[in-house]
């Protein structure tokens, strides 16, 4: 590992030991009747504007923040955020990290992405760069942490270390969304790159 990549891990981890909460996380639509929808609304109250739906038996809807009451789910709805009442939605059972069999992480400025499906592949693409994919491990969590969680891929000569950190507010700079992490990628060997930017556990 290179120094940048272990100092990186480090200034993540001296924050300390926080509070387990178990998002962002998949869930599942359930309790909608097959000719109804579930209503995404601007705000996380039954009288707020409706600015779109999920379909009965949705799943892995991502849900990236909840309200204080504990009943509305913050989602992803294209560009921007909307709230769905968690009386309809399930969690999936170990979608939240570092339980999670996939994430992908985006930046802009310039536009990169960074796929990783778990124990098996992750793959780097930015419009300024080659593809490069290569065979990645488990997700973990920093040792005795909570978080932040933590991906290594690695390759013939290239190595890629994902550091991830919880956080509702993370914003892609160009649109409404508020995703449930954020990222600093570290890439080294052949391609050198260190970006970073949020992330998604919705499958892509």
């Amino acid at each position: 590992m290179s120094r940048a990549v272990f100092v990186l891990i480090l200034w993540l981890c001296a924050g300390g030991p926080l509070a387990a909460q178990e998002l962002p996380a998949l869930y599942d639509v359930t309790g909608v009747a097959a000719d109804d929808q579930l209503n995404i609304r601007a705000a996380p109250e039954a009288s707020a504007p409706v600015i779109g739906a999920l379909a009965p038996g949705q799943t892995h809807v991502e849900v990236t923040a909840i309200n204080e009451a504990g009943t509305w789910g913050r989602v992803v709805l294209g560009e921007q955020a909307g709230w769905a009442s968690l009386a309809y939605l399930t969690a999936q059972p170990g979608s939240a990290m570092p339980d999670a069999g996939e994430v992908t992480c985006f930046g802009t400025e310039p536009f990169w992405s960074y796929h990783v499906t778990a124990g098996d592949t992750a793959t780097w693409s930015a419009i300024d760069d080659e593809v490069a994919t290569l065979k990645s491990g488990p997700f973990r969590r920093a040792d005795a942490r909570v978080e932040p969680f933590i991906s290594v891929a690695g390759g013939p000569g290239q190595q890629a270390v994902l550091v991830m950190q919880k956080d509702p507010q993370c914003s892609d700079g160009m649109s409404d969304a508020l995703y449930g992490l954020s990222a600093v990628l570290v890439l080294s060997g052949r391609l050198e790159r260190a970006v970073s930017g949020c992330c998604s556990l919705a499958p892509r």
